[in-house]
């Protein structure tokens, strides 16, 4: 089951990001339903504090609306991210919360490690980037992304092979105190990244000059 989380901070259309037509469940954090709202997105749930909300009536016409009191251990994102994992997704794409504060931005990471801890597979999207986790091993295809790094989550992270890239590795050890693999650009049309002991944040990045 497909599920994507619409956060408030977005830099391009919903659309332009994500392909609304195979998913099974959406989801808007907060005030992000007022944007899925003005592109005709009906989200099947409005999740958040709503602390930034200045009217009641921008939530007319909402399906569901879950709300929750600002005091809180989670993010609306998080709180979006259990509500999909507890209906049964297995793939959960968080559309948007890269930029802005960098805190949210470093949040909607740990939040990706949090969705693979709990058996399913969390990617961001943004449209200009794509974020996703590797415990084991994923296959990338070359196309509008021409950069990828990697970075250890976990203090170490061991037996990582790069096959594809300009700078390819067999069996290297990465550290979550050094950024060796930052900025590695994509040569293959499929590249492949593993590891064996470990979980690896992938960050897939488009040419400066494309933008």
């Amino acid at each position: 089951m497909k599920a994507i989380v619409i956060t408030p901070y977005l830099l391009h259309p919903i659309r332009e990001i994500v392909s609304i037509g195979d998913v099974d469940l959406i989801v808007c954090a907060d005030i992000a339903y007022l944007t899925a709202k003005r592109e005709g997105i009906e989200p099947h749930a409005v999740i958040g504090d709503f602390d930034h909300a200045a009217h009641e009536e921008q939530l007319d016409g909402a399906k569901k609306v879950l709300r929750f009191s600002s005091v809180k251990d989670d993010t609306d994102t998080m709180l979006c991210v259990k509500y999909a994992l507890n209906r049964g997704a297995d793939e959960i794409v968080i559309v948007g919360g890269i930029g802005g504060r960098l805190d949210h931005t470093f949040a909607n990471i740990q939040t990706l490690s949090y969705i693979r801890s709990h058996g399913a597979v969390g990617t961001i999207l943004d449209g200009d980037h794509v974020v996703t986790t590797v415990d084991s091993h994923i296959t990338l295809t070359k196309g509008i992304y021409d950069y990828a790094s990697v970075f250890a989550l976990d203090p170490v992270c061991r037996d990582i092979t790069l096959r594809g890239f300009k700078y390819e590795a067999e069996h290297i050890d990465l550290t979550d105190d050094f950024p060796l693999g930052v900025s590695n650009e994509i040569t293959a049309e499929h590249a492949e990244i593993s590891v064996g002991e470990g979980r690896l944040l992938v960050i897939l990045a488009k040419n400066a000059d494309t933008h």
